[in-house]
């Protein structure tokens, strides 16, 4: 009685899950932060982008134009927002273990991008120790860049990382459990053991997935693709053929030949064209033992069959080609439904595509979903210090500069929301989240031009004073103007709707 008494007096209020940052009912965060902690972030941040945009400027005029010459203070602080968008996502007790892995793997992802993208300072004497030992750390780390044994280990790693959890998914499934274990975010969502895939049927769709994964390893394994993403970390690591085959054995470029190594594309695709026919056999066997079943010809098991055996209103071809059917498209689902935990011919093959494989690969991609977010990190620094740096009057350094930045920015959040959500193993993490960053940023584009202001204020006393000679906030950007107008436009709309509402009634939400 007290159970069911307590239940009802909940049934009015909100469930959120411990994930949620944002309640979407009450239009309210459901973190509070320390006034301090905010006011020290937004102070740290202003002296972070005055430091960015007075010093840094090339011709080495100073020991702090050297030190500042690229923008890593302005990266640490963008940095600093991801570690406080990930602990307030996974604040939870419950999901220690997750936080923890997302903060040492963003940390290690943190040293890597700022010793690589950010190691172009000139040296002066009073530097040299510190940069010289820099300097023997990067050219270290891009000599193992340049490792083929870094990139066979990233390729079978993928790849074996993909065999442990299926062979758990396996075993989780013969003990009768979901195969997915799912981290219970609290929102109480009850588990249909009725519908989950049979056993033939979950191994064809895993042996089929991880046919896609050789495949898509394939193509990123390329030397083209791989020099592509280290340039984006200003690394000029020489990659060839040699670099990504396999590094026991003498390598003449390109690789890959009869007496080459072969490379890490060809055993991929070879892998991907071993395993793809062992996937679509088992799936036959699977369809023709669900046809044979629907007209009762194959021997059940205490299992739950994949299938029913035909109706009376149905004829044997009928109830044949409805059953195989089925038996694929369960099996298909299987494969793309890793991620949500369930199967089932219930499910909407569109929504299955669309949170699909690459979600079924979650402990294969949220680590390096959460370095391409710290790549982005770094991009949006570099573009927004050569942004402070240039002439704010032209327009063409909006589209050169800010449009660029904000991508970045853009690909960042993305990518550490994505990361995160596969962490948990919950799309929830998505689409809460980023309505709690829209906010954040809304928020950000209403409060932009104040602080623009107090930094071309600050720049005039340096200019009148003859402190400094340069205009990195002097005039205001455009940016500034289009937060001005936004704010206005915006206060504009409330003042409207507050005189449209009769006197004493309240605001409709």
């Amino acid at each position: 009685m007290a159970t069911q008494a307590e239940s009802i007096a909940n049934a009015g209020k909100p469930r959120h899950a411990i994930t949620d940052v944002y309640d979407e009912e009450r239009r309210t965060f459901l973190i509070q932060y320390p006034v301090f902690f905010i006011v020290a972030l937004g102070v740290s941040g202003v002296i972070v982008l005055a430091l960015t945009g007075f010093l840094g400027y090339p011709g080495r005029r100073s020991a702090a134009d050297t030190i500042f010459h690229q923008p890593w203070l302005l990266y640490l602080w963008v940095c600093a927002l991801i570690i406080t968008l990930e602990v307030s996502v996974l604040r939870h007790p419950r999901l220690r273990l997750q936080r923890i892995a997302a903060l040492i793997v963003t940390i290690i992802s943190m040293i890597i991008v700022l010793i690589t993208f950010f190691y172009q300072i000139p040296f002066q004497n009073l530097l040299d120790y510190l940069l010289q030992q820099l300097f023997n750390l990067r050219i270290t780390i891009v000599n193992f860049f340049a490792s083929n044994w870094l990139y066979t280990l990233i390729n079978f790693g993928a790849l074996t990382i993909y065999a442990l959890n299926c062979a758990v998914r396996w075993g989780r499934r013969a003990r009768g459990l979901p195969p997915n274990e799912r981290v219970d975010i609290g929102l109480g969502e009850p588990v249909d053991t009725g519908s989950l895939p049979t056993m033939q049927q979950l191994v064809a769709g895993d042996i089929l997935a991880g046919a896609l994964l050789s495949a898509v390893l394939a193509v990123l394994m390329g030397p083209g693709v791989v020099g592509f993403f280290w340039q984006l970390l200003h690394v000029n690591a020489h990659i060839t053929g040699c670099t990504v085959s396999w590094p026991i054995g003498v390598c003449t470029p390109p690789g890959g030949g009869i007496s080459n190594p072969p490379t890490l594309t060809f055993m991929d695709l070879i892998l991907t064209l071993t395993i793809l026919p062992t996937g679509l056999l088992i799936l036959a066997l699977t369809a023709a033992i669900s046809g044979l079943n629907a007209l009762t010809g194959v021997q059940t098991t205490g299992e739950r069959p994949a299938v029913s055996p035909a109706s009376k209103n149905e004829s044997s071809t009928q109830a044949v080609s409805e059953q195989v059917s089925l038996t694929i498209l369960d099996t298909v689902l299987s494969a793309l439904k890793r991620w949500s935990g369930s199967s089932g011919a219930s499910v909407n093959p569109a929504e299955a595509a669309s949170q699909g494989v690459l979600m079924s690969l979650r402990n294969v991609i949220w680590p390096p979903l959460i370095f391409v977010g710290v790549v982005g990190a770094a991009q949006f620094a570099s573009y927004g210090q050569s942004y402070v740096h240039s002439d704010k009057t032209l327009l063409i350094n909006e589209v050169q500069y800010v449009g660029p930045a904000l991508i970045w920015a853009l690909v960042a959040v993305l990518c550490v929301i994505f990361a995160l959500a596969l962490l948990v193993f919950h799309g929830r993490v998505v689409e809460n989240t980023l309505r709690f960053a829209g906010l954040i940023g809304f928020i950000g584009l209403l409060t932009l031009w104040i602080y623009s202001l107090a930094l071309w204020s600050f720049n005039q006393l340096l200019l009148k004073t003859n402190a400094s000679s340069r205009h990195p906030f002097d005039p205001p950007s455009w940016n500034s103007a289009i937060s001005l107008g936004a704010l206005l436009i915006f206060g504009i709309i409330y003042v409207a709707r507050r005189l449209r509402t009769p006197s004493g009634k309240p605001q409709p939400s």
